[in-house]
C-alpha cells in the first residue's frame, strides 16, 4: 500500500519537462529510490526475498543519499546567491549516485566496489565544484 502511495505520488508530479532540469529530475530519482525500498521491504516481509538488504540500500543509497546530494546542490546555490543552474558536472554527479545505488541494490557482492566507487564520485564532483562557491562571498551581495 505505502509504495502504491509513493507511485501515485510521484506520477502525480511528474511534468514532461523535469528531464531537462538536473535538480528536478534528481529529486524525481531520488523519491523513486523510496517506491523501490518500500518495495523490497514488502518483499522481504512477504518471505520473497531472502534478506533485507537490497531495500535497505535502495533506502540509504538511492533515496536518501539522492535526496541529500541533490539538495545540497539546489541550497548550495540558492544561499550563495546564484541562479538555481548547478554546474554541468552535477548533472554526471546524480546519475553516476544512481548509477551506483542500482548496481548496489541488484548486483551481487563483487560489485560493492564499484557501487561505492560510484557513490563516492558522485559526492567528490560536488565538493569539487561547490567548494570553490561555498568559500566564496555571495555573487549578490546580501551577508551570508
Amino acid at each position: 500500500l505505502l509504495a502504491a502511495l509513493h507511485g501515485l505520488r510521484l506520477w502525480h508530479w511528474h511534468l514532461p519537462g523535469i528531464w531537462r532540469v538536473p535538480l528536478l529530475w534528481s529529486l524525481h530519482l531520488a523519491y523513486a529510490w523510496l517506491l523501490v525500498a518500500t518495495l523490497g521491504m514488502a518483499a522481504w516481509h512477504l518471505g520473497w526475498l531472502a534478506q533485507p538488504s537490497p531495500a535497505s540500500h535502495a533506502l540509504a543509497v538511492g533515496a536518501l543519499g539522492g535526496l541529500v546530494l541533490a539538495m545540497m546542490a539546489r541550497v548550495s546555490l540558492g544561499h550563495t546567491g546564484r541562479p538555481l543552474q548547478p554546474p554541468k558536472a552535477m548533472a554526471w554527479a546524480f546519475t553516476v549516485l544512481n548509477l551506483g545505488a542500482l548496481i548496489r541494490v541488484a548486483a551481487g557482492g563483487s560489485w560493492l566496489w564499484l557501487a561505492a566507487l560510484c557513490w563516492g564520485l558522485a559526492f567528490a564532483l560536488f565538493v569539487v565544484h561547490y567548494a570553490p562557491l561555498l568559500c566564496r562571498a555571495r555573487v549578490d551581495g546580501h551577508p551570508g
